[in-house]
Parts: structure tokens; C-alpha cells; sequence
């Protein structure tokens, strides 16, 4: 589901289930079975390690565990948005959206 008020594309709550749940049993599998019972499918050749940006609320929170109240934060990477029920799910935490920044990135 993409919202109109954004520029990134997130999942239904179902894909996010499916994908997060396969990620789980696999780090589960090696984690109990070791790595010789992954047989991956794909193979990679001639990689690197890179980065890239990944959508992120930048923001003044309140009630982060480790994050004064009114201080400014940067989330993890948002997988989850819903901006008509004023939420948002980042890779760490639920989100309850406020007021967003005049001229911010997402208008």
C-alpha cells in the first residue's frame, strides 16, 4: 500500500507478515542447524558491501525508552505506514504519528 502523501512504497500488513515471519525461521534454522543447512538458490559473484537510503521519520519524540521527551530523533527504517490512522512502524517500534513539519519531505 503506497500512500498519496508519500514518496516510498510499503507493504500490506500481510506481506510484512509473511516476509518477516520466512526471515525469522531462517535466522532460527541457522541459528539451531548451523550454516551448512542453508542451500541458497542464488548465487552472487564479483559483490561489495554498499549502502543505501532507506526511508526514515526524522522527528520530536515523546515517550522513546532511550530518547528524552522533545528531543529530536531519526527512526529506523519505516516499514510500515498508515498515515490515516496516524501510524507508522519502524524495523524497532510502533510510531504514533503527530504533526507533520510544514514543507517537510513528505508534502
Amino acid at each position: 500500500m503506497a500512500s498519496s502523501e508519500t514518496d516510498f512504497e510499503v507493504s500490506s500488513p500481510a506481506e510484512l507478515i509473511t516476509t518477516y515471519r520466512r526471515l525469522a525461521d531462517d535466522l532460527e534454522r541457522v541459528g539451531r542447524d548451523g550454516p551448512e543447512s542453508i542451500a541458497p538458490e542464488v548465487s552472487i559473484s564479483d559483490w561489495m558491501i554498499a549502502k543505501r537510503a532507506v526511508p526514515i521519520l526524522l522527528g520530536t519524540v515523546l515517550g522513546h525508552p532511550t530518547v528524552r521527551d522533545g528531543r529530536p530523533a531519526a527512526t529506523t527504517e519505516i516499514v510500515y505506514w498508515d498515515e490515516h490512522w496516524q501510524l507508522a512502524r519502524t524495523l524497532t517500534r510502533w510510531y504514533r504519528l503527530g504533526r507533520p513539519l510544514i514543507g517537510g519531505g513528505n508534502q
